[in-house]
Parts: C-alpha cells; sequence; structure tokens
C-alpha cells in the first residue's frame, strides 16, 4: 500500500477474514462497566471487542458478550472478538491451554483473532491479575518466537481461532516470524496516535499485508486516573512516571482548527487521521455519547493537505513503555529511553 490507503468500517486480512477497523477497546473499563458496556457498544454499532487474558475485567465481557448473543441482539457471526495471549508459556501445548482458559472466561467456542501481547513469555502467575505484585516478577525467561508461532497455528488449524497475529513486537521480531510461518501474521496491534505515528513499521507491515490496528489512539488521555488500577505497576507501565499530566493531544491547534472545519469532535479528527493511513483504531469509552463519537467516522474525509498538517504533529512520544521489559533482550522498543 503506498501513500493514503483510506479504509471502509470492515476491512479484509491476508487470510480472507473481514475485521471491522473500529474496535471497542476494553483494558481499562471498570469491572462495575464492563458487561453493561458491551450491549451499549453493540447497541450502537460496535461488532469488534478487543480483549486480553491479563485485563482484569476479561470474565465481564464476557458476560456482556454472552448476554447479546441470548438476547438475540447479535448473531455470533457478526461479531468480531480479539484476545490476546500473554503468552504464558511454560512447555509445549500451553498457547493451547491458554487459550481455551480464555474461551471459557469469555464463554466463547472461538475468537476472531488471537494475538500475542508481547514479545516476551509469561509465568502463568501473570494471570492472577495482582496489582501489587511488579510485572518484572511474571517474565519467565526467553520466548521462542518459532515454536509459540507453531502453536498459534495450530490454534487455527483445530478451530479455537480464525486469525493469528502480533501485538507490542517491532519489526525485526515480525520479520523473523516471517521468514519461518506458514501461517503469516494477520494482524499488528500496536500504540499509534498524532504524537506517535509509527511510519516505518506501519509501511513494513502494509508493505507485508499485515493489518496494523493502533491502541491508545487518542492518546490516552485519561490513563492518568487509573493510577489505583495499576498499583506499584504504573509507573513499569507508562511513561507518565508519577506525573499527573494529562494528554495534551486534544489541545493541538490543528486538530481544533480541524474540527471546527469539519464540524467534529477533536476524537474524530484524530481516528480519521488513522483510518485515512489504513490502520484500524481502539478507542476505549464506557461513555455512550463518547462510543458513538468514536464510531462515527466514516463520512468525512481530511483532505491531502490537512492530512500533512497532522502528521507534523509527530513527537515520538509513546506513552505505554511497558518499562517492566527494558532489561528484557526482546524488549521492542528501541525509541523509548
Amino acid at each position: 500500500m503506498n501513500g493514503e490507503h483510506v479504509l471502509s468500517e470492515q476491512h479484509t486480512l491476508n487470510d480472507g477474514n473481514t475485521i471491522p477497523v473500529v474496535a471497542l477497546g476494553t483494558s481499562r473499563i471498570q469491572i462495575s462497566e464492563a458487561s453493561d458496556v458491551i450491549t451499549t457498544a453493540v447497541n450502537i454499532g460496535y461488532r469488534h471487542f478487543d480483549t486480553s487474558e491479563v485485563y482484569e475485567n476479561t470474565a465481564l465481557l464476557g458476560e456482556g458478550i454472552r448476554k447479546v448473543l441470548l438476547l438475540g441482539k447479535v448473531k455470533r457471526k457478526d461479531l468480531f472478538i480479539t484476545a490476546k495471549l500473554g503468552p504464558c508459556y511454560e512447555q509445549h501445548g500451553d498457547i493451547e491451554t491458554s487459550l481455551r482458559e480464555l474461551l471459557a472466561i469469555l464463554q466463547l467456542d472461538y475468537v476472531d483473532a488471537c494475538l500475542l501481547h508481547f514479545p516476551v513469555q509469561f509465568k502463568k502467575t501473570v494471570k492472577q491479575r495482582d496489582a501489587t505484585i511488579k510485572w518484572g516478577e511474571h517474565l519467565n525467561g526467553i520466548c521462542d518466537h518459532e515454536q509459540v508461532w507453531k502453536e498459534m497455528e495450530g490454534a487455527v488449524h483445530i478451530g479455537l481461532t480464525r486469525s493469528i497475529g502480533l501485538s507490542n513486537f517491532n519489526q525485526q521480531q515480525i520479520e523473523n516470524i516471517l521468514q519461518k510461518c506458514t501461517i503469516p501474521p494477520a494482524v499488528l496491534q500496536t500504540e499509534c496516535h498524532a504524537h506517535l505515528q509509527m511510519t516505518e513499521l506501519v509501511k513494513f507491515c502494509q508493505d507485508k499485508d499485515i493489518f496494523v490496528t493502533a491502541f491508545a489512539p487518542l492518546g490516552s488521555p485519561g490513563l492518568s486516573m487509573h493510577k489505583s488500577k495499576y498499583g506499584t505497576n504504573f509507573k513499569y507501565f507508562t511513561s507518565l512516571g508519577n506525573s499527573n499530566q494529562p494528554c495534551d493531544i486534544y489541545d493541538e491547534i490543528i486538530v481544533l482548527d480541524l474540527a471546527k472545519q469539519h464540524e467534529r469532535t477533536p476524537a474524530q479528527i484524530l481516528l480519521r487521521f488513522l483510518i485515512q493511513r489504513g490502520i484500524g483504531v481502539l478507542p476505549k469509552s464506557s461513555n455512550p455519547e463518547r462510543l458513538k463519537e468514536n464510531i462515527n467516522i466514516f463520512d468525512f474525509n481530511l483532505t491531502k493537505c490537512e492530512m500533512e498538517s497532522m502528521k507534523m504533529l509527530e513527537k515520538g512520544r509513546r506513552i505505554f513503555s511497558f518499562g517492566f521489559l527494558k532489561e528484557h533482550p526482546q524488549y521492542p522498543f528501541t525509541d523509548t529511553t
């Protein structure tokens, strides 16, 4: 793909499966809201939900999915569920075991996409979701990407997932998998927003027909509000440390000007910018009005000049640095100090 590649509401992956390009990100949705937000989102029009075995709200998200299916609000074939595995890998077969456990929690027979959440492997203790334990204590040596990917391919063959992909992997790590795989990654999920545009990685993936989806596409403006959730791990996950400084991406003059010109919200401009780069988006919200805003981004376009102006916002500002991995030889982010 060269230049601008505007996405429609659905995108066809390299394995022939289709994926809704706007998903509901769920990592920081409160447990008390997790079940009901699925119903709200489905009623608004969401069909893609992003989950992980290490999110503390996963069981409630599963309840919400089960509820909308039982009520007939949507059919299973119309939903796209992405599930990320740690991976918690200690011995052969652990990928299948972990995925089956996650499917049980989600109350599903299969997921539409299964991604490796990180390029490192964790002990199974990471699933305890204990915020008092530093994430570095869960690390379990070097991850054999070739072996783990073979087991991901096996999950496709036995029908536990339709597509497979990666999250938080860098270009070299992806290239290594591409050289050995029989089923190539269909998706790469990575942090991407106007302040961290990931131009080289996005181009690499698009050239390899790997669909890029962006978490934190709005710059996680409410992240500092969630310190209590992360506990002692907050500074090990993010680049914010002990700062309460909010994300300033919404205050960029060009974003505000474009929002006014197009009669849109700043969030819609930021999401549209990514969509027109051919990138899927995973904005998180439990607010009904925000949910509506975040998905209603397909009825306007940014001009070429406006896109170029947005590209000038690049700051190389990574929010989720995952500092607990920094000393690990498979740490993926060489741009993070």
